[in-house]
């Protein structure tokens, strides 16, 4: 631990001030992550019986990203490698306690802990602090341990000219968390790009070679590990799934790696961007053609998004900053005065009718911090001193443009759900979205309700089509949310939403249930609509993954439409029961969605 002293300006420390008291009320970070694998320790002279002593043990708080969940004086061990993962698992499966893997905690729905597991007895494992090794084949074949940060894997894959095509834009994920829940970034192919060669346009789950999990062996009569390939039908059920069963390696597909030009666009107002009419103007689906990947990030009452545009190009262009690092924009990390100012009115005050005034402050800042603007209020709050730099052309290995999210960016909570589609309908499904959304929010502001604080967010991807993969015969993931419909081929993208606000903002769960139901009422016949996991869905008007008709018929269903009978999310549950059949990975909320 540092013991330097540092010195704050009395600008700096006020604001640190206020973030301290918005980090208490649960609407912000502070300027250190939310978890960390050695964070919040209690102490170590207690021990659980019997428990392996050679297998450090602490009681731990456990918070997830929104602060949502959270769980008081959490057993966790923090084994040193996969040997000691597996005696940890078999003590609990004779001491009767259920296991959870713990990675960065950057998450939003309950699959790991809720409200329920607080009656259960519970052991996490750390999984970033030790199980973290990795090595490469020849062939550009990585395999990594479950407990290893996607930045770290990617600089590791970037020092061995190796890459993905599209990734999760925050860092400290781990590669078990991404691939529990389908972790995905933006990115299709550009009118005409071909693929290349070990890479995929579909999620990170999509990638997988082989894994290797944690499994009841009925001979042995205790947990073993045992490593499925992608040509394994059984895999179908690991590739995707939801921290019920417990990975402790993986072998990863990687492509070449590529260098990318991001520009950030703010000047197309949100009826040309959005507009029904692909071909009407600086659309998004011309973006998406010209590039292949495109995220719109569009505050709440303004009317010019911010759009994110990747283009993959082997030399710097003239007009380009070299991005030698990823976590180019500052302003969205290292949040401003006035944002913090504006945020503490609207969460501590209740001053919500601030809120059009916080989503024009967010686009203002965005828009002055990209062109490298220094205006009063944020030269304060620099990191280091250092003064505000042009990030509005960046250009760089493709990790340093892709990577953009820290842990200091604003805490929000979010619902998300992927809208299965063709490439030529893209533009009317954003339309459609976008228009509605519109619809409502000034709906609610003409009776003074509030209850979107943060941005819409609109990415697409390809679909985790298994004949990416190198091995033939590859597997279908059966719990993806964008495994492909095979009586629909013409579906060959998905469509991401989310909606961000504050935790804990007034109306924020009736109005995200309206527009779960107008979503999956309107996006049928040539559309369909699945949730994404790590968000917010299943909405009631006071809370997400609580709607018992969601869970018991929609869901079901959305992952049975055109699936054989073994991608479907009980059959996922079968397979995943049948290599735990102690029940050592399920949680109160998995139980829901396995029923």
């Amino acid at each position: 631990m540092m013991n330097k002293k540092v010195d704050f300006d009395p600008a700096k420390r006020d604001f640190l001030k206020t973030m301290g008291s918005l980090a208490a009320f649960g609407a912000v970070t502070t300027w250190m992550p939310v978890q960390s694998a050695e964070a919040w320790i209690f102490g170590h002279h207690d021990r659980l019986n019997n428990f392996p002593s050679y297998i450090r043990l602490h009681k731990q708080r456990y918070e997830n990203w929104s602060g949502e969940s959270k769980y008081e004086n959490a057993w966790t061990a923090v084994p040193k490698n996969q040997q000691e993962i597996l005696a940890v698992i078999n003590w609990a499966a004779e001491n009767g306690y259920k296991v959870r893997a713990k990675g960065m905690s950057h998450n939003w729905s309950p699959l790991m802990l809720d409200d329920h597991d607080q009656v259960m007895k519970v052991i996490l494992i750390d999984m970033p602090t030790h199980i973290n090794r990795m090595s490469i084949e020849f062939d550009g074949v990585v395999t990594a341990e479950a407990g290893i940060q996607m930045e770290a894997l990617l600089k590791f894959m970037e020092d061995n000219g190796r890459g993905f095509v599209s990734i999760p834009a925050p860092g400290d994920l781990t590669l078990g968390g991404v691939l529990a829940i389908n972790g995905h970034g933006t990115g299709v192919p550009a009118k005409g790009e071909t693929l290349v060669a070990g890479q995929t346009f579909g999620s990170i789950s999509n990638l997988v070679v082989s894994m290797t999990v944690a499994v009841f062996d009925a001979q042995q009569q205790k947990y073993v590990a045992k490593t499925f390939y992608r040509n394994n039908p059984d895999i179908r059920a690991f590739l995707v799934n939801l921290g019920r069963a417990f990975v402790l390696s993986v072998q990863l597909q990687t492509g070449a790696n590529q260098y990318l030009r991001c520009e950030s666009i703010t000047d197309i107002h949100q009826l040309e961007l959005f507009s029904p009419n692909k071909d009407a103007g600086r659309t998004f689906s011309k973006f998406l053609d010209q590039s292949g990947r495109v995220e719109a990030i569009w505050f709440p009452f303004t009317d010019y998004p911010w759009l994110k545009v990747w283009s993959v190009t082997p030399r710097r262009p003239l007009t380009s900053r070299i991005a030698f690092h990823p976590f180019n924009f500052w302003f969205s990390d290292n949040l401003p005065k006035p944002l913090t100012d504006l945020i503490q009115k609207i969460v501590i005050q209740k001053s919500h009718y601030l809120t059009p005034a916080f989503g024009q402050m967010q686009l203002k800042i965005a828009t002055l911090g990209l062109q490298g603007t220094i205006f009063s209020g944020i030269t304060t709050i620099l990191t280091h001193g250092l003064a505000a730099t042009q990030t509005s052309d960046l250009w760089g290995p493709s990790k340093n443009t892709l990577l953009y999210v820290k842990p200091t960016t604003l805490r929000v909570t979010a619902n998300g759900y992927a809208v299965l589609t063709s490439r030529e309908n893209v533009q009317r499904v954003i339309a459609d979205f976008c228009s509605e959304y519109q619809i409502r929010l000034k709906q609610y502001q003409r009776i003074n309700r509030y209850p979107v604080n943060g941005p819409v967010e609109i990415r697409v991807t390809g679909l985790d089509h298994p004949d990416d993969s190198i091995l033939a015969n590859a597997q279908t993931a059966a719990l993806s949310a964008i495994k492909p419909c095979p009586d629909h081929p013409e579906w060959d993208c998905a469509v991401w939403f989310n909606i961000l606000t504050l935790p804990g903002t007034p109306f924020a769960a009736r109005f995200y249930a309206e527009i779960e139901s107008w979503m999956t009422q309107h996006y049928q016949g040539d559309c369909l609509v699945r949730p994404e996991w790590s968000k917010g869905w299943a909405y009631t008007y006071d809370k997400a993954w609580e709607n018992v008709n969601y869970l018991e018929n929609e869901l079901p269903k959305v992952h049975a439409y055109g699936q054989s009978n073994d991608s479907t999310i009980q059959s996922a549950g079968q397979v995943l029961k049948r290599y735990d059949p102690k029940g050592l990975f399920v949680s109160p909320f998995l139980e829901k969605i396995f029923k």
